[in-house]
């Protein structure tokens, strides 16, 4: 008895040690997390922001010597190009390297984008540093969707992501046109002054990778395993070297990921939702033109981006199922459409709600398959192809049946996404 109680202090002793190691384990958990969401929230305000803050000067960007409107589309459609081309492969990258590095360098190409585009009026520059910074937001989405669905409060952190997101997009619109009495340029390099902060914040983060990558190495040279360290390789965050890149093992990954008949769905009803809102948006000034003066149809649009954010907020909170999240988006973008014709502000609001809900749904439901970088690779592919290929298709039937005619019907092939079933 008297053994027994000479071990028991030892033993609790020994339990609070450990204990104590797992709470500050979890406080510095927690403290690298919150960094990396500084760096991820604040880099899409920005890059966002700066997007589309040279939406509202791009006949003032092509310069007065060429009124050719395909010079302006140009300049707008190299950003989207470039997206779209390298979504996939920076995501295929982010899998490689891990995805803070490919987020960074999305974040390092969009400050060098907008430095040129701050100080160059020549349009090949402008158009390539257009393409380039479309390049950098190929490289941070994908990995910044991953990172965000590995977390344990994943839906929350999409929902105030996909906040910022649109917060950026409708900043860069309005201080694009409120401050160029300024300066043509100036909410450009505001916007690319936010970006280089963004930068600032990434540099402790970089330094902790190359000193892991260092003490990996060291560790491999005496022939030291470090658990650690492989338990972040396996999750996507390795240190300083480059893991072994095995395409066959990395194909076989993808393509049971891509097999799922859910990966599918959500592509597929992605694809859709972009696609008939873009179709209303893309035509609806040339619509509206006889009924809505300028201000009135940027108020009308702008409030797409509040709702958006409010929603995106609201579902990255609700305890709600995703399907029952994107069920809704999808019932109230349907709904703006059909008030389109008659409530344009009323419309563009309810579009702008069902967009934030249905893709913080679908990211959610999309994550439950994979998280990988390739997999948000391909999801945000389904955005632009939605953005890029409906609208153009869709505006063909325009001539022959009319604007509200091809509203109507976008409205309902929308609808129809509703009867398919997600797992």
């Amino acid at each position: 008895m008297t053994k027994v109680k000479s071990i028991l202090p030892y033993f609790f002793v020994k339990i609070r040690i450990t204990e104590n190691r797992i709470t500050d384990q979890t406080h510095r958990t927690e403290k690298t997390m919150n960094s990396k969401k500084l760096i991820l929230y604040s880099s899409v305000f920005a890059i966002q922001g700066l997007s589309n803050a040279a939406i509202p000067i791009l006949p003032e960007l092509a310069g007065e010597g060429n009124a050719n409107p395909a010079v302006s589309s140009l300049l707008y459609s190299g950003y989207f190009i470039g997206a779209l081309l390298t979504l996939l492969p920076f995501g295929i990258l982010a899998d490689r390297i891990g995805n803070l590095k490919v987020a960074g360098l999305g974040i390092i190409l969009t400050v060098i984008s907008g430095l040129f585009i701050s100080c160059s009026d020549n349009l090949w520059i402008l158009g390539i540093s257009r393409f380039v910074e479309g390049l950098g937001c190929g490289a941070f989405f994908p990995a910044a969707f991953s990172m965000l669905a590995e977390w344990k409060d994943s839906q929350r952190s999409l929902g105030e992501f996909n906040f910022l997101l649109n917060a950026g997009l409708a900043a860069g619109v309005f201080f694009s046109g409120m401050l160029a009495e300024l300066g043509i340029k100036t909410a450009i390099s505001i916007f690319t002054i936010l970006a280089g902060f963004s930068c600032t914040l990434l540099l402790p983060e970089a330094w902790k990778l190359l000193s892991s990558g260092r003490s990996s190495r060291e560790k491999d040279k005496f022939g030291i395993s470090n658990s650690k360290s492989n338990s972040k390789e396996s999750s996507g965050e390795q240190s300083g070297t480059l893991m072994t890149f095995e395409p066959a093992r990395y194909l076989k990954k993808a393509r049971q990921a891509c097999s799922e008949s859910g990966f599918w769905k959500i592509w597929g009803i992605l694809v859709i939702f972009y696609g008939t809102t873009g179709l209303l948006t893309s035509n609806y000034p040339e619509y509206s033109a006889d009924f809505l003066t300028k201000p009135e149809l940027g108020l009308a649009i702008s409030a797409s981006y509040i709702a958006a954010m409010l929603s995106s907020l609201a579902a990255g909170r609700s305890s709600a199922d995703y399907k029952k999240i994107v069920k809704t988006g999808i019932i109230l973008a349907a709904v703006g459409i059909l008030l389109s014709v008659k409530t344009p502000l009323l419309a563009f609001f309810l579009i702008g709600a069902g967009g934030g809900a249905t893709v913080i749904g679908l990211i959610t439901a999309i994550s439950r398959i994979s998280s990988s970088g390739f997999t948000m690779g391909i999801f945000n592919t389904g955005i632009y192809a939605g953005l890029g290929l409906v609208p153009v298709l869709g505006s063909l039937f325009i001539g022959p049946l009319g604007y509200e005619t091809v509203f109507l019907g976008s409205s309902l092939v929308l609808l129809m996404m509703l009867f398919i079933k997600l797992k």
